[in-house]
């Protein structure tokens, strides 16, 4: 079984999604394959180095790579924040503005996946209570993880 995929619904044209952490070992290449069928052009990982090796994902940006999805990664501590908001900013406004169908993963895309979906979202011009509500109806869980990720969310608003 493949790895779900949670299209969220956005303002503008932004094609932006989140999802868990692909499985790995022999899946993980029919995981990036279906990504490439999905339309999934940008993936980016929010996992930490530990976390990459613990669930074995060294192979997801090569294989992306031969799959013609760009990888990026900005590791974020697992229930945690980015250590520099401006600089968080920075790299989803870079994303966004780029308008290319966008997947973002962390180990169960709720926490961290969220934060950065709600910071590109915000950056296309959507309130941050608007896109967490999209966010958590396309996931099917409330997000995110933590009320200090809510927060952070709600005051990329003001900054």
């Amino acid at each position: 079984m493949l790895s779900d995929i949670y299209w969220i619904e956005t303002s503008d044209d932004l094609r932006l999604a989140i999802m868990a952490r692909p499985r790995s070992g022999e899946w993980l290449r029919d995981e990036v394959a279906h990504w490439r069928r999905s339309g999934v052009e940008i993936v980016i990982s929010l996992l930490e180095r530990e976390e990459v090796d613990d669930l074995d994902l060294g192979r997801e940006k090569a294989l992306c790579e031969r799959n013609g999805i760009e990888f990026l990664s900005w590791p974020i501590p697992d229930r945690g924040l980015p250590e520099s908001r401006a600089a968080f900013k920075r790299f989803a406004n870079e994303v966004s503005t780029r308008r290319k169908p966008v997947a973002i993963h962390c180990r169960a895309g709720i926490g961290r996946s969220a934060v950065l979906a709600a910071a590109m979202m915000i950056d296309a011009g959507q309130s941050a209570d608007d896109a967490l509500r999209a966010i958590s109806a396309a996931r099917g869980v409330q997000v995110p993880d933590t009320d200090e990720q809510r927060d952070w969310i709600r005051a990329l608003d003001d900054h």
